[in-house]
């Protein structure tokens, strides 16, 4: 990249987000200078859009990418631009295998704004969050964007061979955590495939884009912008792939790199 950047896309968890999930004042400000001399700033999570209202304020974002690229949404008019929603009749025909053959592991689905989480009754729990409990069969009847598998720790790499094995033309899998929970989406839908299809909307070239990332649900997102930055606590997939290792992303890692330019 020989000029600013003209797009900064932005993980959240492990990257922006300090230990105590609070955006530092060194990254607001280096933001809104990015912003101030022109550049888009977008951000690009797994999570879903309700748990970036508290974060709006400082992250200077019309645009966010969450569920891993399975929603779109405008931050301004708290809309939908777009969805990739799974298919899911194939994901309780590949559950439904899955328990045949005697894996244990409980599901989740993540469905468009107005309706949330929704999890197997045997899924844990996430705190002293309530999260609506409902059947495989419910689950899967539904409008969803992302689905969450929490393995038996014995278990885990069989469901994600089976996924990926049987099931490659319809899911895409991922992580955003090394507690073993396994993320999946729509086929072919990345945060590094949505990004891209945006860009190429906006005329901005994969070149003249920053990425910044952590886990190894970035990858694709980070293989695609011209210049890739992992954090000092990056798993090690990531750092193999980037352009260059920031500092961690409770030192305003982020901020210190973009500075170079804004």
């Amino acid at each position: 990249m020989t000029g600013a950047p003209r797009l900064v896309v932005l993980d959240l968890d492990g990257t922006l987000l300090d230990d105590a999930g609070d955006v530092s004042d060194r990254n607001s400000s280096a933001l809104r200078r990015a912003e101030d001399d022109g550049a888009r700033v977008v951000i690009a999570t797994g999570r879903p859009p309700r748990w970036l209202e508290h974060l709006r304020a400082d992250i200077p974002a019309t645009i966010a990418v969450c569920c891993n690229g399975g929603l779109v949404m405008d931050l301004e008019s708290d809309t939908v631009l777009a969805a990739h929603p799974l298919d899911g009749s194939r994901l309780q025909q590949a559950i439904t295998e899955l328990r045949a053959r005697g894996l244990r592991f409980a599901a989740a689905t993540e469905g468009l704004p107005e309706v949330g989480l929704t999890a197997e009754h045997s899924f844990p729990a996430r705190g002293d969050r309530v999260v609506p409990r409902a059947t495989l069969a419910d689950l899967c009847a539904g409008i969803f964007v992302k689905v969450l598998v929490r393995p038996e720790l014995e278990d885990a790499a069989a469901v994600v061979e089976h996924f990926g094995r049987d099931y490659a033309t319809d899911f895409t899998l991922t992580r955003s955590t090394n507690d073993g929970l396994i993320e999946i989406s729509a086929a072919g839908i990345t945060k590094g495939a949505v990004i891209d299809g945006l860009a190429r909307e906006w005329g901005i070239a994969s070149a003249d884009a920053i990425a910044f990332g952590d886990m190894p649900n970035d990858i694709e997102m980070l293989l695609w912008a011209g210049h890739s930055v992992a954090m000092g606590n990056a798993d090690d997939a990531v750092k193999a792939i980037t352009t260059e290792v920031a500092g961690d992303h409770d030192q305003s890692g982020v901020g210190v790199v973009l500075e170079r330019w804004f």
